[in-house]
This record gives C-alpha cells, structure tokens and sequence, in this order.
C-alpha cells in the first residue's frame, strides 16, 4: 500500500509539472453583444464627436424614440464595487459591476447568453432594460456597421490571429508571468475580442479580467503596434494579479527606499512597467530594434518607462521576477532623473481625491487634469470623506467654501502635521503639506474667489515653487 500511495504522490507530481509548463490559452473572438454595447455608448451624447455618431446621425434611425433609449441606456444605474481591502491600497484594483458585464458581452455571441451570464451582478430591473436596448439596436449595428465594412473587418480578424498561431501572445504572457512574479491558472484562457474601428489612426485597448478588447482601424497597416498596444493592457492585468504577499513585499520595498518620492513612484509603476515591457520590448522583440520615439502619450510614463528599460529587459533576459534590487533601481531612477515632477501639478493630480463643500469645485481639477489613474471625489467636507481620503495614498485635496473654521479644524483633527499651524479661516489660501504617506495634502480655502482662480493665481506655470 506504501508503495501504491508513493506511486500516486509521484504521478502526481509529475502531471503537475506538466500542467505548470502547459502555455496560457488565448481565444480570439467578435463578439456582436460587446460591439454594439460599444455602439450604443459611442454614440451618446456624452461621447466625444466621432465616425459612429456621424454615421448615427445620418441614419433614418436618428429619432427620438431611439434618442431617448440612448439617453436612459447611459443612466442605468450599473456601477457598483467590490474593494479587496486586505491588498496595500491603491496595488489592487476593486471589482466592478461594469467590468463583469462588459467582460460577459465579450465572451457571449448572443444577448441571450449575456443575460444568463450577468444575472445577480446588478438588479434584474436594470439588467432587463440594459439587455433590451442592446436587442433593439442591434439591427441597426448590422445595418450602418457591420455589414458595409465585412470584408475589411476579416481581414483585420485574421492578422490578429496570426500572433495567436505564432504563440506571441502566449510567449509574452508568459514572460509578463515571471516578470511580475504573478501565478495564472492554466485553465483560465486569455479572450480577445476584436472590435472594429471606423476611425482612422484609432488604435486602442482594453482589458479587464482575463479579457482584451483589441480596437484596431479597418485600414490597419501597422500590426506590431497593435500587438505591442494590446499586450501593454494585458500586463496591467498580470500586474494587478500578483499575490497578496507579492503585493505587500513591494509596498514594504518602496517604503523601505526612504526617498520622500517612494509613493509617486510607486503610483507611477503601474503604467510605467506595462509601457517598458508592452512598447519596449515587445516592439524590440518583434521589430528587432527599439521604438526611437514616445512609447506613451504621457511625458511621465514615457520617460521613466524610457529610463529604468535597460533594468527591466535584463532581468527579462535573467528570467529573474521583479525584486527588492529591482525596486531600489526603480525609485533611484526616479530620484536621480525626474526629481523636479513633485512639482509638477500635472503628475500629482494624476493620482488625487478632491473633497469639495461644493461638486462644482471639482470642475477645474477635471477639466485642467484630464490625465490620470486614480481620480475620486467626495462632498461635503466631513468626517467620513476626510476618513477616507486618508485610506488612500494619493495626492488629497480638501476645498472649503463653508463653515471654515469648523472644517479647518476638522482638518487638525485627523492630520498631524496640521496640529500647530495657524490657518486663518476668514483668508482666502491655498497651503500644502507634505504627509507621512509621502503624498501631498492641499487645502484650498475660499470665499469669493473660484478655485481656478486661486489655482491659476498660486500656480501660474502649474509648478509648486
């Protein structure tokens, strides 16, 4: 019997090692409930101007009644959250509502199938309605869409599936795994959904869960980018999925660093790493030689991306998982090349949480800082908001406009470094505090004046001198 059960442990061992170097699984599909969900939402009123609301627009189907749908659909009430409190916030993304039903239209080929697979993710109310206006327009897609653009729409089908065939995608998954030190269950298949683009030069991604969705022209000519672009937002999901200790280890390991710009950073990292690896190596890989001009829209992201590179693909190259040494590297990099962007407005509202007395004192943060990777707002200024700004390690911003005194100390009452500063209540200001969690506090107090005022009064050139 001892013998029969070392035989199984050995068996089993085995298969497991097997299974372990068993490639990830990516799925290429088309999926018509997320295309026109992604129809409906571009051509909204709260959408930019583009290719699909002119072909709308232009259609016998511009009417009111569809008008009205399209207004009601983008008022569904379908944004809920899940925090996974126990990671180090902000290292962990929080599940939502949206998420699991944009991930159930990507992986449905009919709006029958999504609706069984999103039933409990909202109330069946509102589940109902959702799925009825995608029923309703979806004629209208195969009309105006689809239909006139099926030939090219195939041919951009196939050349995607080409880096499927080729095992690309799986090898440079494969390399984000280890990088990122990040476990993937091999059952688990990556599915691409390819949605076609009537917009020229519109070339984008998405992914959430183990789902990209790949946006690619019709008149595509550049594949590689395409591949490096999807595969920088697959990398946000192998990041977001490292373990609980591997996320632990690297807050402890910026922490650790003693730079006072550990936590932006740190905040930076995210994109950053996604970009060196999707737009760096990727691109070097495939192309044989580095992209010579912006990896990433972002001057923040695409510098440092640009700077630790030579780091990163090392430890690529030594199939070596990021480390403490690599951390240290990184923040080094940070601190010797870009110490000036602490400064710079533009990055630290990239990660903020404004608590205004006022909604509309959130306008001139939203309409001056478009870029950014955490944005949360609360109102009134109170305990509760005040509390949970504190919960995030992001740049905080507290605008008072009402009862001054008995916010200012509020304030006192929760920040230390407030405690013996003299703000006068009855003064318009605007001060700034340097917080233990190596983030920044900004208290704008106001009266009469806006806070674009006061802003662009303080920070003229957007820069704290």
């Amino acid at each position: 019997m001892k013998k029969i059960i070392t035989l199984l442990l050995v068996l089993a061992t085995s298969t497991s090692s097997v299974f372990a170097q068993q490639p990830v699984e990516f799925k290429l599909s088309c999926s018509e409930p997320y295309a026109v969900y992604d129809f409906i939402t571009k051509i909204s009123d709260n959408y930019p101007d583009n290719e699909l609301k002119s072909i709308f627009s232009n259609s016998k189907y511009n009417t009111e009644a569809f008008k009205k749908q399209i207004a009601d659909f983008e008022q569904l009430p379908i944004d809920y959250t899940y925090a996974f409190t126990q990671y180090p916030s902000p290292l962990k993304t929080g599940l939502m509502s949206r998420d699991m039903l944009e991930r159930n239209l990507a992986i449905s080929q009919t709006i029958a199938d999504f609706r069984n697979k999103s039933l409990g993710l909202i109330p069946n109310e509102y589940l109902s309605v959702f799925s009825e206006t995608l029923e309703n327009f979806l004629p209208i897609y195969r009309e105006l869409v689809f239909e006139p653009n099926k030939t090219a729409f195939e041919v951009q089908k196939n050349n995607l599936q080409n880096y499927i065939k080729n095992n690309q995608f799986s090898n440079f998954f494969q390399t984000g795994l280890t990088f990122y030190n990040t476990n993937w269950d091999k059952n688990i298949p990556f599915e691409l959904n390819l949605l076609p683009s009537l917009d020229k030069g519109n070339l984008g991604a998405r992914a959430f869960i183990n789902v990209a969705v790949c946006e690619a022209p019709l008149d595509l000519k550049d594949h590689v980018s395409f591949f490096s672009v999807a595969m920088h937002e697959i990398y946000h999901i192998v990041y977001d999925n490292q373990s609980l200790q591997m996320k632990e280890n690297i807050q402890k390991w910026f922490n650790d660093t003693k730079s006072p710009n550990s936590q932006y950073a740190l905040l930076l990292m995210n994109e950053v790493l996604a970009t060196a690896l999707g737009n760096g190596y990727v691109i070097e890989q495939i192309n044989k030689k580095a992209d010579e001009g912006e990896w990433y829209a972002n001057k923040y992201v695409s510098e440092m991306a640009k700077a630790i590179y030579p780091v990163l693909k090392k430890y690529i190259e030594d199939k070596k998982p990021m480390d403490e040494a690599f951390v240290k590297a990184y923040v080094n990099t940070y601190d010797t090349q870009f110490p000036q962007w602490n400064n710079e407005l533009s990055h630290l509202f990239a990660y903020r949480y404004i608590v205004a007395d006022t909604p509309s004192d959130w306008t001139y943060f939203r309409r001056n800082f478009r870029k950014y990777s955490n944005n949360r707002m609360g109102a009134p200024v109170s305990a509760t908001e005040v509390e949970k700004t504190m919960a995030m390690p992001i740049t905080k911003v507290v605008v008072i406009s009402q009862n001054h005194e008995q916010k200012l100390n509020l304030l006192k009452d929760y920040f230390d470094v407030l405690k013996n500063k003299k703000l006068n209540p009855k003064a318009e200001f605007i001060e700034i505090f340097n917080l233990p969690d190596n983030t920044k506090l900004f208290i704008i107090n106001r009266h009469k004046s806006t806070v674009e005022d006061m802003m662009n009064k303080r920070f003229p050139n957007k820069l704290i001198k």
